[in-house]
């Protein structure tokens, strides 16, 4: 029965990796660069003023400005002094996510400190500290029973680890993950009873978090013994250091809310040397911190005017916007979709910078990745991470052929679907990613082929052959959007942007695919930028 008021929060960061490799779009920089300046104006001037205009049309809209009447009970008086505007609260996650930054702030800027404090005067009490610490604010802000279950699941997986079977480790991150979605076990009732909604919602999602840390740490620790083992033949096996493991699966800043990180990176980042804490670093960590306070307050202005969470809602409706309407509603929820992550991941990576540590980035603008694989790569990259090294990797092995790359893509979003609930919607969003990786890695797979490279060696220079990708990344980009209205609406919803929008030719069709294609130029411009930026500090 609690376990429901998780339903729209839980588990739901959406994110896997890059699964099936390069899908070829890699794009070589240009020979003359000042001669795409004017072809780069227009393609980011057409692409912003096409996704303000959509968002400004639903904005505005009779539907949007009527909701706060219609929907009394779900957008409410604004918290912020001098606004008159309604806010939307009916976006669970938010609520929940916001509601714990405002009362965990404090003791996530104390820890920071301290913990800088501790790497530059006692490096080895770093790992006592972080467990200590993040214990104790679980028993006093959360209550001693969320302690109990947090750190009882690492013990089982500490048990586990020191087992060193794969198997089994695999097994008991399934069962945690899937307890309640498969086997209706409801674990968390007491919290619900004693400690309230929110203390609830948050130790959930911590718990299911952790079980994927415990996942990382396990099987860390066995490959790392069996190629000590391979190297050193009659070694004995190692068991994993007891105060890190549980130092990693309790570090407080992305404790409850992300991004995750697996254990031998979150290890290797606080090994390495931390800079002096001289003004500019001092000056660095402070802005990080503002620039998160500033994306916070973004999102609260946001829910002022856009009601699209609540929209979703009263799916009755949907039907009565029009076609420009309609499409500002799905471009304005993945808009605020990533303006959210960006406070939720943002604000723990922040806090983790001021002590040193680097936690997975923030995700990218979803306005500027046209690629399916490139979507799923970085909205929550470090999820990416873990999908890709302990479920594709696996799968895939050493070989890389075709047919293990769909395999392990499969098995991908297989976990995707059962992370994020297992619903009907959810399986069309996860089928409908896993055939845009396919097309990519087909695409990439055509394009190796001797009458293909004849075809872009003879006909297609730098310029034509960037067209050529935008025109084909133009319904690629439509078919990752619109995978992703499955999963932040719901079916009723996604069919009525089937119907109206995919289905509809030649308006809104066409225009949209127009659209898309300069939003696919401006995202093979970011990638441009940022393979030169990776090559010139590869060159210093």
């Amino acid at each position: 029965m609690a376990q429901k008021v998780c339903a729209d929060g839980a588990g739901r960061s959406m994110s896997t990796p890059r699964f099936a490799g390069s899908p070829g779009h890699s794009v070589s920089l240009p020979d003359k660069k000042q001669n795409r300046c004017p072809a780069w104006t227009l393609h980011w001037c057409i692409w912003t003023a096409a996704i303000l205009y959509a968002m400004a049309s639903f904005a505005t809209s009779e539907i949007n400005r009527s909701l706060p009447k219609r929907l009394s009970h779900l957008i409410t008086r604004s918290p912020y002094w001098g606004f008159t505007r309604k806010w939307d609260t009916s976006d669970q996650e938010w609520r929940e996510a916001r509601q714990f930054f405002l009362t965990a702030w404090p003791w996530l800027l104390l820890h920071s400190v301290i913990g800088r404090g501790l790497t530059h005067a006692a490096p080895s009490l770093v790992p006592y500290f972080h467990a200590a610490y993040s214990l104790l604010f679980l028993s006093l802000k959360l209550g001693w029973l969320c302690a109990a279950i947090i750190f009882a699941e690492h013990a089982v997986f500490f048990a586990l680890a020191c087992l060193g079977v794969p198997a089994l480790c695999y097994g008991g991150a399934l069962f945690a993950v899937a307890h309640y979605k498969v086997f209706q076990l409801e674990i968390f009732e007491h919290v619900y009873q004693w400690y309230g909604r929110n203390t609830y919602y948050v130790t959930v999602v911590a718990f299911y978090w952790a079980a994927l840390k415990c996942l990382s740490f396990c099987m860390d620790h066995i490959w790392r013994n069996e190629e000590a083992a391979l190297k050193k033949s009659g070694q004995q096996r190692r068991l994993p250091d007891y105060w890190k493991t549980l130092a990693y699966i309790l570090y407080l800043p992305p404790l409850v809310s992300g991004p995750l990180q697996n254990y031998d990176d979150f290890d290797a980042s606080l090994k390495k040397p931390k800079p002096p804490l001289s003004l500019d670093e001092i000056k660095a960590c402070v802005l990080g911190l503002l620039r998160s306070a500033a994306h916070f307050f973004l999102v609260d202005i946001m829910y002022h005017y856009f009601y699209s969470s609540a929209l979703v809602k009263a799916p009755y409706l949907v039907p009565r916007l029009n076609l420009t309407c309609l499409v500002g509603f799905g471009v304005t929820l993945n808009i605020m979709f990533f303006v959210k992550y960006l406070v939720i991941y943002g604000v723990p990576c922040a806090f983790a910078r001021v002590e040193g540590v680097d936690l997975p980035a923030p995700p990218k603008c979803v306005a500027r990745s046209h690629l399916c694989s490139h979507f799923w790569r970085y909205f929550d990259h470090g999820l990416h991470l873990w999908i890709r090294k302990y479920l594709y990797q696996p799968i895939l092995g050493p070989e890389r052929e075709v047919i293990w790359r769909l395999l392990g893509t499969a098995l991908a979003f297989s976990f995707v679907w059962l992370w994020h609930d297992m619903t009907v919607a959810v399986t069309f969003w996860a089928s409908l990613n896993f055939l845009g990786i396919a097309l990519e890695v087909g695409v990439s797979q055509i394009r190796k082929l001797g009458f293909a490279r004849n075809i872009e060696s003879k006909y297609m220079d730098s310029g034509r052959l960037r067209f050529v990708k935008a025109v084909l990344g133009s319904p690629h980009y439509l078919l990752t959007i619109f995978s992703c209205l499955f999963f932040l609406t719901n079916m009723e919803i996604a069919t009525i942007f089937f119907k109206k929008v995919i289905l509809g030719f030649p308006l809104p069709m066409v225009p949209v695919l127009v659209c898309l294609y300069f939003g696919s130029q401006t995202s093979l411009d970011v990638m441009e930028w940022e393979d030169s930026s990776k090559d010139k500090e590869k060159a210093s």
